[in-house]
């Protein structure tokens, strides 16, 4: 089993399905509950045109930082948590809140907060 951890995400189209926040997974945004979902490593540059890192899905490891990243966005009303599995993760250096990037991971159900 792998770690659990928390990630921020839309509600998707259908029921069980969920939204990517920005790059989606296989060329869709739009991902399917209970299924492992593999991230495209790459070298990549951050939003501000500045470091250079390898992608990964973004999680955050606790619910608290989630809740406290969600402040971070203009318009958090159209967003969630998740709890989900994580397997490969490492941490995000240079991102404005405690993420971690990681290399696969299965969504398990929304988080009531």
């Amino acid at each position: 089993m792998g770690t659990i951890m928390y990630k921020i995400m839309k509600h998707g189209k259908q029921e069980g399905w969920w939204a990517t926040l920005f790059h989606g997974i296989k060329g869709s945004k739009q991902v399917k509950a209970g299924e492992w979902l593999y991230a495209s490593v790459k070298s990549v540059r951050d939003g501000s045109g500045g470091k250079y890192y390898y992608s990964g899905i973004h999680v955050l490891p606790s619910l608290e930082d989630a809740v406290e990243y969600m402040k971070n966005f203009d318009n958090p009303e159209d967003k969630t948590i998740v709890l989900v599995e994580c397997r490969g993760y490492e941490k995000k250096n240079h991102s404005r809140g405690n993420v971690y990037l990681c290399n696969a991971i299965k969504i398990i159900d929304e988080v009531e907060v």
